[in-house]
């Protein structure tokens, strides 16, 4: 439809609380990892209480170094997963 040229054309108040899209999406945790990191943890527990069950700091020494290494495990699957 024609405007009239001797009209004013209305005033809009900009509104600028979109939200942009070009922030990053923070990177959820995998499940390969957590879930590498709780077998691993309780499979080096398991080994260093059949080892000796009575030493405390044994038994967490296993715990650790199996939680170490099932997140370097869940990390390498996470890895190439992503890669697909």
């Amino acid at each position: 439809m024609p405007e009239s040229k001797s009209r004013h054309p209305h005033k809009h108040s900009q509104q600028y609380n979109k939200s942009s899209n070009n922030h990053s999406k923070p990177k959820k945790a995998s499940r390969a990892v957590i879930v590498a990191v709780l077998f691993f943890a309780f499979l080096g527990l398991g080994i260093s209480y059949f080892i000796d069950a009575t030493s405390i700091t044994g038994l967490l020494t296993g715990a650790v170094v199996g939680g170490i290494a099932g997140f370097i495990f869940g990390y390498q699957i996470d890895k190439s997963l992503s890669k697909k």
